[in-house]
């Protein structure tokens, strides 16, 4: 299954039609909107968290733009009299499926009126959660391009496309079609560890034994606005400051000071933690998180991710006990630490294909390789990102 919305827009005949009333305008031909995605999400606010790779969305809006052969928009004489635009999207998904299959599609048609001008037509779609936080602007003409921002924090899905259709005697041209892909503008991010420390060697105090209290994932860039449908893998420009875009508090553990306290100056104790079950499912002893990124380019001399075993804060700073790169095994030459972060791709540092379960949805757990493998933080080892097919990459990253 490709994680990928699909617009297709099919020339009918008129006995194609399907007529509903004598008096409705002349429909000539239908604009079927097909969304493609496998699995389902999770739902805080509209958002849909990560909590895997999955492929996933939770759109319910989709909003077309329809440019004649000049340039200008005229959506609003193309689309049939009652059309909702933005369209509210009914048809789904719903249902959660294992990662990179293809039987979690599903349409709605959209009849167009009789254009008025021959010619090549382009249209440009893009789909999105209603309360995503997103200003859109721009798409005044065929040659103009979206832009995305971002006023707050939370970074949510939206997918776009952009295709042309042949337009003969007011019709879609007969035997021809045309089929807009929309994919994901954002990339998407996740983080799952285990075994994390209770007490750590301070390297900032002389190796005194410190209590770990966070797990923070820092990327070397951050954006907050993106260009849309782009046909290019990096369609933001960052700001190479280095942000933080994952935490885990442990101090949230019920147990927590119990915890540290047993712990003593023992640094071989790891922090317990039960396993997840429900709609988050995860292995004992392990944490899980992920969000939505704006892709931004890779910046010079600086790792793309690092991940960091910090104290408690002192003056507000918190004190640094360990910190990995994290390795992309898909570079091909030069530092495997720096890399763009594209659109429509997946970064999993630690892999995890399904929220609800730890066995990858198969029913064979423990022999398919697609079972739960969080990183293991009290093995200094590589970190590595995947990308599954549902995205169009999904990396294994690999800490170092």
């Amino acid at each position: 299954m490709s994680a990928v919305g699909m617009m297709m827009l099919a020339a009918c005949s008129n006995d194609e039609l399907v007529v509903t009333d004598e008096q409705d305008p002349p429909s000539l031909s239908e604009i079927t909107l097909s969304l493609n995605s496998g699995g389902d999400g999770l739902n805080t606010r509209a958002n849909r968290p990560v909590n895997s790779s999955e492929a996933a969305n939770n759109v319910d809006k989709v909003q077309i733009y329809i440019y004649s052969p000049s340039g200008t928009d005229v959506t609003a004489a193309a689309l049939s009299a009652g059309t909702a635009n933005p369209l509210t999207w009914t048809a789904g998904p719903s249902n959660a499926t294992t990662p990179g299959t293809g039987d979690h599609k599903a349409s709605q048609t959209i009849k167009l009126n009789k254009l008025t001008t021959d010619g090549t037509y382009t249209v440009v779609v893009y789909g999105y959660n209603d309360i995503a936080d997103y200003t859109v602007t721009g798409g005044g003409s065929a040659a103009d391009t979206f832009t995305a921002t971002l006023p707050g924090a939370t970074v949510s899905e939206l997918f776009a496309g952009r295709a042309t259709f042949e337009v003969e005697n007011g019709n879609l041209k007969a035997g021809t079609t045309s089929e807009v892909e929309l994919k994901r503008q954002v990339a998407g991010l996740l983080g799952y560890f285990k075994n994390i420390p209770v007490k750590y060697p301070d390297p900032n105090a002389s190796g005194a034994i410190t209590t770990v209290k966070y797990i923070r994932v820092y990327a070397s860039s951050a954006s907050s606005a993106f260009t849309f449908p782009s046909a290019m893998s990096v369609n933001a420009t960052g700001n190479a400051t280095k942000t933080k875009v994952l935490e885990y508090d442990l101090s949230i553990l019920s147990d927590y000071t119990a915890q540290v306290s047993a712990a003593g100056s023992d640094l071989t104790k790891k922090f317990v933690i039960t396993a997840g079950t429900g709609s988050v499912a995860t292995v004992d002893n392990s944490l899980v998180s992920g969000k939505f990124l704006i892709p931004f380019s890779a910046v010079t001399s600086t790792p793309t991710f690092t991940i960091q075993l910090e104290a408690n804060e002192a003056s507000g700073i918190s004190p640094v006990l360990k910190s990995w790169k994290v390795v992309n095994s898909a570079v091909g030459s030069g530092d495997k630490s720096v890399y763009d972060v594209q659109r429509n791709y997946f970064y999993s540092i630690g892999t995890k294909n399904l929220s609800a379960t730890t066995d990858g949805g198969t029913s064979d757990p423990g022999t398919t390789g697609d079972d739960d493998q969080p990183i293991d933080l009290s093995q200094e080892t590589v970190i590595t990102v995947t990308v599954n097919d549902a995205w169009d990459v999904i990396y294994n990253l690999e800490l170092e």
